[in-house]
């Protein structure tokens, strides 16, 4: 016996197609020739036969909340519900071989179905042997298989789900945004089969260019890392306006006159032809290293390059 929503839907059907053939009943009117047959009375409504009409494409079917093309991957977590019958209901893993396994079915391979296609697939192999028009409906829950981490320069690393097509932009969106600090360039690292390959994005083109030809498309299973720029400390104290331990990017070297230039300038009594360099060598020794800031000034001695933990000491004269 057909269950009442199998006969509704049957009623449905009939009743589109006879609105259809009304829209093609006509009038015959007599034939002519030797074989036409007895007139009807008036009134008498006949079918003619008519050319097939061309088929009408299937309706695009309206995409709602979670109705997209994602296709189900490894170490994604599936909700799998069979309407009345509880005991099918289970909330499974696939497994690492694209699989998972199912009252009564047994093991399935589902990597690479979407969410319809797996819903389509159960209830098909159900109905065949167990179930008169079973409904399935399959949710899924976790997205591990479309993980993107991002890391480094950013206010909220972390792991992020990647639905649907992504650009780089936009995974460092999810993730809050560019920290202060961030260095040159984006590395990428995608993993392909045995090997990961390394990708290059600069950054400063990227951001302020806007070169759309680098905002790369994401793949699943990519780390986006955004280097923090390297600092350099540098404390710079005595005759100065402000003394203060001073950081720097490695890539944008420091010299003594830029060093105190950061500290506010020297003040009127200091003595600018007896600064002081105290550096650490390799061996741990402290060293004291002259400069003659009066004569750099003056571009007739050369700026030294500070190095990572120079102190610059500006004494004061005495006269």
């Amino acid at each position: 016996m057909r269950s009442p929503r199998s006969v509704a839907l049957a009623w449905t059907v009939a009743g589109q197609l006879l609105v259809a053939l009304a829209g093609h009943v006509v009038w015959a009117g007599p034939v002519a020739g030797p074989e036409t047959p007895e007139r009807e009375p008036q009134g008498t409504i006949r079918l003619n036969a008519r050319p097939a009409l061309p088929a009408v494409p299937a309706p695009i079917p309206f995409l709602g909340v979670g109705a997209t093309g994602y296709k189900i991957g490894l170490q994604d977590l599936l909700e799998i519900t069979v309407f009345d019958v509880e005991e099918l209901d289970q909330t499974v893993r696939v497994a690492g071989d694209g699989s998972i396994t199912m009252p009564l079915l047994g093991r399935m391979v589902v990597a690479g179905l979407t969410k319809t296609e797996l819903e389509q697939l159960i209830a098909r192999l159900l109905g065949e042997h167990y179930i008169q028009d079973p409904q399935v409906t399959v949710f899924v829950k976790e997205y591990e298989s479309k993980k993107v981490a991002v890391s480094g320069a950013v206010k909220s690393p972390g792991t992020y789900e990647m639905l649907g097509r992504k650009t780089l932009l936009e995974m460092i969106s999810m993730a809050g945004g560019l920290d202060k600090d961030f260095g040159p360039a984006i590395i990428i690292f995608r993993p392909i089969e045995e090997r990961t390959e390394r990708i290059s994005v600069n950054l400063e083109r990227l951001i302020y260019d806007a070169d759309p030809a680098l905002n790369l498309t994401v793949a699943s299973g990519d780390i986006i890392y955004v280097p923090t720029i390297e600092k350099v400390r540098i404390f710079v104290g005595g005759a100065v306006n402000e003394p203060n331990l001073y950081e720097v990017p490695r890539d944008e070297p420091v010299t003594v006159l830029k060093a105190i230039t950061l500290a506010g300038g020297t003040t009127d009594r200091a003595a600018e032809k007896r600064i002081q360099i105290m550096r650490t060598d390799a061996n741990g020794n402290r060293v004291a290293l002259a400069v003659n800031l009066r004569k750099i000034k003056r571009g007739k001695a050369e700026d030294p390059i500070l190095q990572k933990d120079d102190i610059v000491l500006v004494p004061e004269s005495f006269f």
